[in-house]
């Protein structure tokens, strides 16, 4: 027969183990949500990086534009002038603006390279988010089961500890 401390025991333990796999749930409804967050945000840093990709070629040709219509249109002036030898004209012009362009495209590069840059350090950000999840562990129905077992037959040896031995049967004997 089933004591109530051990019935209450058993109880007690069912509920534990119903509350631990509500946390669980729990927990693990909140890593998911962390997950689709940290997504989001990666997707909306790569999505700015490459913006900021676009704009920088879109602004690279336009002063690429800007320096060949300046450069043609300073040797147009120069040999309209006739000041000297056309092809020294145009060799002194295009060779100032041969810097320029070197500038522009040495300032797209670093452009490029710090967007690549940022790239990685968004993935890295999205990875140590996802590192900093901490995994979840279900409560175990074997433990539970063990547990109910192990109450029970602490319960059932208690009992049979506290039953009177029947001496009646040792007495008929002698």
């Amino acid at each position: 027969m089933c004591d109530v401390v051990t019935a209450l025991k058993v109880g007690m333990a069912v509920q534990n183990y119903r509350s631990a796999k509500a946390v669980a749930k729990g927990k693990k409804l909140a890593n998911t949500q962390t997950r689709k967050s940290s997504d989001k945000a990666y997707l909306n840093d790569i999505s700015k990086i490459d913006k900021d990709a676009v704009l920088a070629t879109r602004e690279k040709k336009a002063e690429d534009f800007r320096l060949s219509q300046e450069e043609n249109a300073k040797k147009a002036e120069a040999l309209n002038t006739n000041a000297g030898n056309g092809l020294k004209i145009m060799q002194d012009i295009g060779g100032g603006y041969d810097m320029q362009f070197l500038d522009v495209a040495r300032d797209f590069e670093t452009d490029v390279l710090n967007l690549v840059s940022q790239e990685s350090e968004a993935y890295g950000a999205q990875e140590r988010r996802y590192n900093s999840i901490k995994p979840v562990t279900m409560p175990s129905k074997t433990g539970l089961y063990l547990q109910v077992a192990t109450i029970g037959a602490e319960g059932w040896q208690k009992s049979q500890s506290n039953t009177a031995p029947d001496i009646t049967s040792t007495e008929g004997s002698h």
